[in-house]
């Protein structure tokens, strides 16, 4: 097996975790303050400087030791307003749910966060991370 995806198997409970966590917490729209709080905390333990760019919109950077070009990577992390009738235990503890996959959205670019910082030094350029919050309904 190629090395990257025994590493990203390697994290595939912690990915299960946050996934989890975010379905337990969801949010709807611009407003995803226990979500942001979640993921810049995330961000910082891995040793990444993340950066709030708007209401719950979170921006960090890999790589920048060597040139080259820069690569985004972008998660949804909002929800839908849709009460959760499971018995799941992680199921959703607000009025909202993550039906879209945007909990599981998150929890990926996560985890590749992790794998490219573990390989920062090999990255020519720079990765950014975007972790995106709901959009804007213009009527």
């Amino acid at each position: 097996m190629d090395p990257i995806m025994q590493e990203a198997s390697s994290i595939q409970e912690i990915l299960v975790h946050h996934r989890r966590y975010l379905h337990r917490h969801a949010e709807l729209g611009m407003d995803l303050p226990v979500t942001k709080t979640y993921v810049m905390e995330q961000l910082v333990k891995m040793g990444y400087e993340p950066k709030e760019i708007c209401p719950s919109g979170i921006v960090a950077l890999v790589g920048e030791k060597k040139s080259g070009k820069t690569f985004l990577l972008r998660a949804d992390m909002d929800a839908l307003p849709i009460k959760e009738e499971s018995d799941l235990e992680f199921k959703s503890e607000t009025n909202a749910m993550h039906t879209c996959g945007h909990d599981t959205h998150t929890a990926m670019l996560l985890g590749a966060a992790q794998i490219l910082k573990a390989h920062e030094d090999e990255i020519e350029g720079q990765v950014k991370l975007m972790f995106q919050p709901g959009m804007v309904s213009i009527r």
